[in-house]
């Protein structure tokens, strides 16, 4: 695989930290010149450049998925989501362990704990879009998923309103950046990402300029979003 990956001209990572662990690894396990002032390694005669290069997003095929009529938008959304007018926070992310969902549902436990006077205010909106249904893993991570939200909302549910709903359904662009539009805060508690394109998508949606980025510090956006409010996703 490292030969494989040494027959780029160019090798980029998401951040330079990925770098660094690139280079310490050909460092540790190959014949090769690892030069740390250009950032480099030569094997065999041949070069190659390592480099950070953060993945982004089009700003502007963001707008575009906007709805003109942002107010009608909104109350369609909670109406197909069966909300009133809590305030919503979101989390929108693939089923995969690494995006600490689970975390995300512990802490809004944990928050109703010691506050019971905001039930009722809020709504933690989760969009899980289903992931490697093949694999028996992620399979379980969903039904666990499923379970955890039964159990949260059983155990702080009063009427009708539910503190988390769980929406384990792949949603449109348009569906996604919607819901971006009304959320008062959206949860990006990934237990480890390269990037992360939600982060940079609820930023670049609120042209609103409102709305807040909750980003976990282990994911490569918390290098570039400095101004998010940045957690520690294993700190329930």
């Amino acid at each position: 695989i490292l030969d494989g990956l040494l027959g780029n001209d160019l090798l980029a990572f998401h951040i330079q930290y990925h770098c660094n662990n690139f280079l310490d690894t050909i460092d540790r396990t190959l014949e090769a010149k690892v030069d740390w002032e250009h950032f480099s390694v030569t094997r065999s005669g041949r070069t190659t450049l390592v480099r950070p290069y953060p993945i982004s997003i089009d700003p502007d095929s963001v707008q575009s998925y906007l709805p003109p009529d942002k107010a009608g938008a909104e109350r369609r959304l909670r109406r197909h989501l069966g909300l009133k007018d809590e305030q919503i926070l979101v989390g929108v992310d693939r089923v995969d362990y690494t995006k600490g969902i689970p975390e995300r549902f512990a802490a809004v436990d944990r928050l109703l704990q010691q506050h019971p006077e905001l039930k009722e205010t809020f709504t933690f909106v989760q969009i899980g879009a289903p992931s490697r249904v093949h694999i028996p893993a992620y399979r379980r991570l969903s039904e666990d998923l499923e379970a955890a939200a039964d159990e949260i909302n059983w155990r702080h549910g009063q009427g009708a309103w539910r503190p988390i709903l769980f929406v384990n359904e792949h949603y449109d662009p348009e569906e996604v950046f919607a819901l971006y539009r009304i959320a008062a805060a959206c949860v990006v508690s990934s237990l480890h990402d390269g990037m992360n394109l939600v982060a940079k998508e609820f930023v670049a949606s609120r042209d609103d300029r409102r709305g807040v980025l909750i980003l976990s510090r282990f994911t490569g956006a918390a290098r570039e979003l400095h101004d998010a409010l940045q957690i520690n996703p294993y700190s329930t």
